[in-house]
């Protein structure tokens, strides 16, 4: 697969080279990236927890997180198809560190600011296909670039889409590094041979989507995944459906499977939805590949009860939602997570996790999110959020504000 990492840098070189050899063309490139358009972020993120070890309390600085981050990228306009994107991340703890928060999501030592190239691509656009080289965000269900911290986990990779099929999307992507969401330099994705997605979605039927991925990891012990959904409405009435496979190719490793199903509705002011997923038996939990595993796309998900407890082996989940909308951009909403875990489960045999979290979203002003969260956590002593003794449950209080421009 190494030969592959080489045919991306070629096509890299290629497409500057193309770049620069035609820039003395009418509609030139530097007309391209005078006419592009810039973006910015500003965010910051709090976070603070009751854990009693060494007798903190919720508040306390060595429970607390902080950072405040700062993105700027720029788009060319097209050329001849050609298109560029940059975005620049950088995060600081802004003097927080000894005295409100002495911990960072993004970095290693809360006392130092970090700063890094997160999306540096060459894009190529051709009738209804699209390739991308370079740093990029990914949006797949087990390679992803999640956004819940101040800025997301990014890749390199070697990105094709094609839609020429009528109400179908076709996806390719050869991943070779990540930059974690807490890492301090893109690193090799899965063992330095890179990994391959192959993923299509289509809605030729009205009212419903259906979507489905394939994943080779090359990793110490190969693995193959499969990932398929269906999402369509019934009426008033959501439904969804989706099913996980993971098969590690290791001596001793047993593959796993997972499925589950959504159904939402809003009624009124008010959104209700409820999920139930299964994860069985086998080697690997049911999460992403991407930064670490501590992620799943399971519809049992929460804030808490995420990858290392929603995705464990050998577990039952059920997830109840109610949300509210009061006013125009304010979101309220309720969710509870109950965690089955059977005698072979990965994260705590034969007992029961918990989450219960109070979530609120306001977008009412001009560009600017504002979230606050309360999660009661209760999984006995498994993942990073529990309390100071496996018994113990845990608060949680976070907030986070965003300005884009």
């Amino acid at each position: 697969m190494i030969r592959y990492l080489g045919s991306v840098k070629w096509l890299l070189f290629i497409l500057l080279l193309t770049v620069c050899c035609n820039a003395y063309a009418e509609g030139s490139f530097r007309d391209a990236v005078k006419n592009g358009k810039s973006n910015g972020e500003l965010k910051v993120w709090y976070q603070t927890n009751d854990k009693s070890t060494g007798g903190h309390d919720l508040f306390d600085k060595e429970n607390s997180i902080f950072d405040a981050g700062l993105n700027i990228g720029y788009t060319t306009s097209p050329w001849y198809g050609f298109g560029a994107v940059i975005n620049f991340y950088a995060v600081d703890d802004l003097g927080a560190n000894g005295d409100i928060a002495n911990n960072s999501v993004h970095r290693f030592d809360p006392s130092e600011s970090v700063a890094w190239l997160g999306e540096a691509y060459i894009s190529y656009n051709i009738g209804k296909s699209t390739i991308k080289a370079g740093r990029q965000n990914i949006k797949s269900p087990l390679i992803n670039s999640d956004d819940w911290a101040v800025f997301p986990n990014s890749f390199e990779a070697l990105w094709f889409q094609n839609t020429d099929i009528k109400d179908t999307s076709i996806t390719a992507a050869y991943v070779t590094k990540e930059r974690k969401i807490k890492g301090d330099s893109f690193e090799d994705f899965a063992g330095d041979n890179g990994s391959l997605m192959l993923g299509a979605e289509n809605k030729s039927i009205p009212g419903l989507k259906l979507s489905g991925y394939y994943y080779h990891i090359n990793s110490v012990s190969d693995v193959d995944s499969l990932y398929f959904e269906a999402a369509g409405k019934i009426k008033a009435v959501n439904l969804a459906a989706q099913y996980l496979y993971f098969n590690p190719d290791a001596p001793g490793s047993d593959e796993t499977n997972a499925f589950g199903f959504l159904v939402s509705s809003k009624i009124g002011m008010f959104n209700l939805s409820g999920a139930f997923t299964s994860v069985g038996k086998g080697t690997m939990i049911a999460t992403r590949f991407s930064d670490n595993g501590c992620k799943t796309p399971l519809f049992t998900q929460t804030i808490s009860g995420d990858g290392d407890i929603a995705g464990a082996t050998d577990t039952d989940s059920i997830k109840l939602t109610a949300g509210v909308t009061p006013v125009e951009k304010l979101t309220i909403s309720l969710s509870y997570g109950y965690y089955d875990h059977g005698s072979a489960s990965s994260a705590s045999p034969g007992n029961e996790s918990k989450s219960s979290e109070l979530t609120v979203k306001y977008t009412g002003f001009e560009n600017i999110t504002l979230f606050a969260a309360l999660v009661n956590s209760d999984h006995n002593g498994v993942g990073g959020w529990k309390g100071a003794a496996p018994s113990d449950d845990l608060n949680t209080f976070r907030i986070w504000a965003s300005y884009k421009f």
